[in-house]
Protein backbone atom coordinates (compact mmCIF):
# COMPACT_ATOMS: atom_id res chain seq x y z
CA UNK A 1 0.00 0.00 0.00
CA UNK A 2 1.51 3.57 -1.23
CA UNK A 3 1.20 6.52 0.75
CA UNK A 4 -0.83 8.07 -1.70
CA UNK A 5 -2.87 5.33 -2.07
CA UNK A 6 -3.84 5.60 1.42
CA UNK A 7 -4.93 9.30 1.33
CA UNK A 8 -7.05 8.18 -1.50
CA UNK A 9 -8.86 5.70 0.16
CA UNK A 10 -9.34 8.15 3.37
CA UNK A 11 -10.79 10.94 1.07
CA UNK A 12 -13.24 8.64 -1.06
CA UNK A 13 -14.32 7.34 2.12
CA UNK A 14 -15.06 10.91 4.04
CA UNK A 15 -16.66 12.35 0.93
CA UNK A 16 -18.93 9.06 0.38
CA UNK A 17 -19.52 9.68 4.10
CA UNK A 18 -19.94 13.55 3.87
CA UNK A 19 -22.60 13.03 0.72
CA UNK A 20 -25.43 10.21 2.37
CA UNK A 21 -28.52 11.40 4.24
CA UNK A 22 -28.88 8.97 6.31
CA UNK A 23 -26.83 8.85 10.28
CA UNK A 24 -24.36 6.11 10.21
CA UNK A 25 -25.31 3.11 12.41
CA UNK A 26 -22.05 3.63 14.42
CA UNK A 27 -22.57 7.52 14.81
CA UNK A 28 -25.85 6.86 16.87
CA UNK A 29 -23.10 4.68 19.42
CA UNK A 30 -22.14 8.19 20.18
CA UNK A 31 -24.85 8.44 22.88
CA UNK A 32 -22.59 5.95 24.76
CA UNK A 33 -19.52 8.86 25.05
CA UNK A 34 -21.71 11.70 25.72
CA UNK A 35 -18.98 12.59 29.05
CA UNK A 36 -16.29 12.36 26.61
CA UNK A 37 -18.06 14.99 24.08
CA UNK A 38 -19.12 17.29 26.94
CA UNK A 39 -15.08 17.32 28.40
CA UNK A 40 -13.37 17.77 25.04
CA UNK A 41 -15.66 20.53 23.89
CA UNK A 42 -15.41 22.39 27.33
CA UNK A 43 -11.62 22.41 27.32
CA UNK A 44 -11.69 23.77 23.23
CA UNK A 45 -14.01 26.33 24.12
CA UNK A 46 -12.04 27.52 26.54
CA UNK A 47 -8.86 27.17 25.04
CA UNK A 48 -9.73 29.09 21.64
CA UNK A 49 -11.53 32.28 22.93
CA UNK A 50 -9.42 35.17 21.20
CA UNK A 51 -7.05 32.38 19.92
CA UNK A 52 -5.94 31.73 16.58
CA UNK A 53 -7.42 28.29 15.89
CA UNK A 54 -6.47 25.36 13.44
CA UNK A 55 -9.37 22.54 13.55
CA UNK A 56 -7.51 19.64 12.24
CA UNK A 57 -10.03 17.07 10.11
CA UNK A 58 -13.08 20.27 10.27
CA UNK A 59 -15.86 17.47 8.45
CA UNK A 60 -18.91 19.99 7.84
CA UNK A 61 -17.53 22.66 9.36
CA UNK A 62 -20.08 23.10 12.15
CA UNK A 63 -17.63 22.84 14.76
CA UNK A 64 -15.45 25.70 13.40
CA UNK A 65 -18.57 27.93 13.08
CA UNK A 66 -19.59 27.27 16.12
CA UNK A 67 -16.80 28.76 18.03
CA UNK A 68 -16.71 31.53 15.39
CA UNK A 69 -18.14 34.03 18.06
CA UNK A 70 -15.36 33.77 20.54
CA UNK A 71 -11.97 32.61 18.40
CA UNK A 72 -10.16 35.34 16.58
CA UNK A 73 -9.32 33.54 13.76
CA UNK A 74 -10.31 29.89 12.65
CA UNK A 75 -8.88 27.36 10.04
CA UNK A 76 -10.22 23.91 9.08
CA UNK A 77 -8.43 21.61 6.79
CA UNK A 78 -10.12 18.00 5.52
CA UNK A 79 -9.36 15.91 3.42
CA UNK A 80 -12.42 15.98 1.68
CA UNK A 81 -12.92 17.90 -0.83
CA UNK A 82 -17.18 17.76 -0.42
CA UNK A 83 -16.89 18.30 3.39
CA UNK A 84 -15.24 21.43 2.88
CA UNK A 85 -17.35 22.64 0.53
CA UNK A 86 -20.09 22.55 2.59
CA UNK A 87 -18.39 23.81 5.29
CA UNK A 88 -17.51 26.99 3.28
CA UNK A 89 -21.32 26.88 1.88
CA UNK A 90 -22.24 26.77 5.44
CA UNK A 91 -20.01 30.30 6.51
CA UNK A 92 -20.84 31.90 3.47
CA UNK A 93 -24.41 31.47 4.01
CA UNK A 94 -24.05 33.06 8.48
CA UNK A 95 -22.27 35.66 7.22
CA UNK A 96 -19.05 34.63 9.30
CA UNK A 97 -16.07 35.95 8.15
CA UNK A 98 -13.31 34.87 10.39
CA UNK A 99 -13.36 31.34 9.51
CA UNK A 100 -11.64 29.66 6.76
CA UNK A 101 -11.66 26.20 4.96
CA UNK A 102 -9.28 24.23 2.90
CA UNK A 103 -8.83 20.89 1.26
CA UNK A 104 -5.71 19.80 2.70
CA UNK A 105 -3.23 16.73 4.10
CA UNK A 106 -2.90 16.61 7.53
CA UNK A 107 0.13 14.89 7.57
CA UNK A 108 2.24 17.65 5.21
CA UNK A 109 -0.18 21.02 5.83
CA UNK A 110 0.32 23.63 3.34
CA UNK A 111 0.23 25.92 6.40
CA UNK A 112 2.76 28.17 7.77
CA UNK A 113 4.81 27.06 11.47
CA UNK A 114 3.58 28.84 14.41
CA UNK A 115 0.59 29.92 13.05
CA UNK A 116 -1.61 29.00 15.94
CA UNK A 117 -2.47 29.10 19.74
CA UNK A 118 -4.95 25.61 19.52
CA UNK A 119 -5.58 23.12 17.28
CA UNK A 120 -8.37 20.51 17.89
CA UNK A 121 -9.62 17.55 16.08
CA UNK A 122 -12.41 14.74 16.38
CA UNK A 123 -11.95 11.26 15.84
CA UNK A 124 -9.14 12.16 13.06
CA UNK A 125 -5.53 10.71 14.30
CA UNK A 126 -6.26 7.39 14.20
CA UNK A 127 -6.63 7.85 10.39
CA UNK A 128 -3.10 9.13 10.33
CA UNK A 129 0.22 7.84 10.46
CA UNK A 130 1.28 9.54 13.71
CA UNK A 131 4.28 10.54 13.78
CA UNK A 132 4.08 12.43 10.56
CA UNK A 133 0.78 13.96 12.32
CA UNK A 134 1.80 14.56 15.19
CA UNK A 135 4.89 16.44 13.97
CA UNK A 136 2.90 18.75 11.99
CA UNK A 137 0.91 19.94 14.71
CA UNK A 138 3.55 20.34 16.25
CA UNK A 139 5.20 22.30 13.78
CA UNK A 140 2.26 24.56 13.45
CA UNK A 141 1.23 25.07 17.25
CA UNK A 142 3.26 28.47 18.66
CA UNK A 143 5.04 28.04 21.75
CA UNK A 144 2.98 27.02 24.61
CA UNK A 145 0.23 26.34 22.04
CA UNK A 146 -2.31 23.67 23.08
CA UNK A 147 -4.22 20.67 21.16
CA UNK A 148 -7.07 18.60 22.26
CA UNK A 149 -8.25 15.26 20.47
CA UNK A 150 -11.47 12.90 20.57
CA UNK A 151 -9.72 9.59 20.09
CA UNK A 152 -11.09 6.17 20.26
CA UNK A 153 -9.04 3.43 21.71
CA UNK A 154 -7.81 -0.03 20.65
CA UNK A 155 -7.91 -2.43 23.44
CA UNK A 156 -11.45 -3.71 24.01
CA UNK A 157 -11.90 -6.97 22.61
CA UNK A 158 -15.32 -6.22 22.80
CA UNK A 159 -15.81 -3.13 20.83
CA UNK A 160 -13.05 -5.12 18.03
CA UNK A 161 -15.37 -8.20 17.59
CA UNK A 162 -17.89 -4.79 16.54
CA UNK A 163 -14.99 -3.47 14.43
CA UNK A 164 -14.40 -6.68 13.16
CA UNK A 165 -18.19 -7.18 12.28
CA UNK A 166 -18.68 -4.01 10.85
CA UNK A 167 -15.81 -3.70 8.03
CA UNK A 168 -17.64 -1.18 5.97
CA UNK A 169 -18.22 1.02 8.67
CA UNK A 170 -14.58 2.19 8.30
CA UNK A 171 -11.82 2.71 6.18
CA UNK A 172 -9.32 -0.44 6.07
CA UNK A 173 -6.06 1.92 7.38
CA UNK A 174 -7.81 3.20 10.83
CA UNK A 175 -6.28 1.95 13.70
CA UNK A 176 -7.61 3.12 17.41
CA UNK A 177 -4.99 3.97 19.49
CA UNK A 178 -3.04 1.97 21.68
CA UNK A 179 -1.05 2.54 24.41
CA UNK A 180 2.22 2.60 22.56
CA UNK A 181 0.44 5.20 20.76
CA UNK A 182 1.37 7.75 23.48
CA UNK A 183 5.13 7.25 23.28
CA UNK A 184 5.02 8.77 19.60
CA UNK A 185 2.49 11.92 21.39
CA UNK A 186 5.19 12.54 24.36
CA UNK A 187 7.69 12.84 22.20
CA UNK A 188 5.95 15.90 20.65
CA UNK A 189 4.22 17.19 23.49
CA UNK A 190 5.90 18.46 26.63
CA UNK A 191 2.65 18.06 28.18
CA UNK A 192 -0.29 14.97 27.47
CA UNK A 193 -3.02 14.76 29.92
CA UNK A 194 -5.39 12.07 29.31
CA UNK A 195 -9.35 11.68 30.22
CA UNK A 196 -10.70 7.72 29.92
CA UNK A 197 -14.05 7.05 28.83
CA UNK A 198 -17.18 4.96 27.60
CA UNK A 199 -16.53 1.39 29.35
CA UNK A 200 -19.59 0.93 31.70
CA UNK A 201 -21.81 3.59 29.40
CA UNK A 202 -21.16 1.40 27.04
CA UNK A 203 -24.08 -0.66 28.15
CA UNK A 204 -26.21 2.03 27.53
CA UNK A 205 -26.53 1.65 23.89
CA UNK A 206 -29.17 -0.66 23.16
CA UNK A 207 -31.28 1.63 25.36
CA UNK A 208 -30.20 4.61 23.54
CA UNK A 209 -33.47 5.59 22.09
CA UNK A 210 -35.50 4.45 25.06
CA UNK A 211 -36.49 6.74 28.00
CA UNK A 212 -34.66 4.45 30.41
CA UNK A 213 -31.62 5.53 28.25
CA UNK A 214 -30.05 8.79 29.89
CA UNK A 215 -30.78 6.91 33.07
CA UNK A 216 -28.71 4.00 32.17
CA UNK A 217 -26.20 6.13 30.71
CA UNK A 218 -26.13 8.08 34.14
CA UNK A 219 -25.12 4.95 36.42
CA UNK A 220 -22.54 4.02 34.14
CA UNK A 221 -20.74 6.89 34.14
CA UNK A 222 -20.89 6.68 38.20
CA UNK A 223 -19.18 3.28 37.79
CA UNK A 224 -16.50 4.94 35.49
CA UNK A 225 -15.48 7.45 37.49
CA UNK A 226 -13.44 5.35 39.95
CA UNK A 227 -13.53 2.35 37.26
CA UNK A 228 -11.54 4.28 34.54
CA UNK A 229 -8.90 5.33 37.53
CA UNK A 230 -7.87 2.35 37.43
CA UNK A 231 -4.41 1.31 35.52
CA UNK A 232 -5.37 -1.78 33.62
CA UNK A 233 -9.00 -1.02 33.22
CA UNK A 234 -8.84 2.57 31.83
CA UNK A 235 -6.95 0.95 28.61
CA UNK A 236 -9.92 -0.99 27.90
CA UNK A 237 -12.17 2.50 27.73
CA UNK A 238 -13.70 3.56 24.48
CA UNK A 239 -12.56 6.83 24.01
CA UNK A 240 -9.87 8.83 25.68
CA UNK A 241 -9.96 12.69 25.48
CA UNK A 242 -6.50 14.14 24.82
CA UNK A 243 -5.20 17.43 25.94
CA UNK A 244 -1.52 18.74 24.90
CA UNK A 245 0.75 21.44 25.11
CA UNK A 246 3.92 22.50 22.77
Amino acid sequence: MTHDARLTRERDFHNERFGAVEERKQDSFYFAAKPAVDIYWRLVRAACSGKDVLEYGCSNGMSSIGLAHSAKRITGIDISDVAVQQATNAAVRRGISNVTFQVDNAEDMNLPSAGFDVVFGSGILHHLVLEKALGEIRRVLRPGGKAFFFEPLGHNPVINLYRNWTPTARTVDEHPLLKSDFEIVRKHFSKCDLQFFALATLASIPFRRSPLGSAIRAVGEQIDIPLLKIPGAKWQAWIVVMALEA
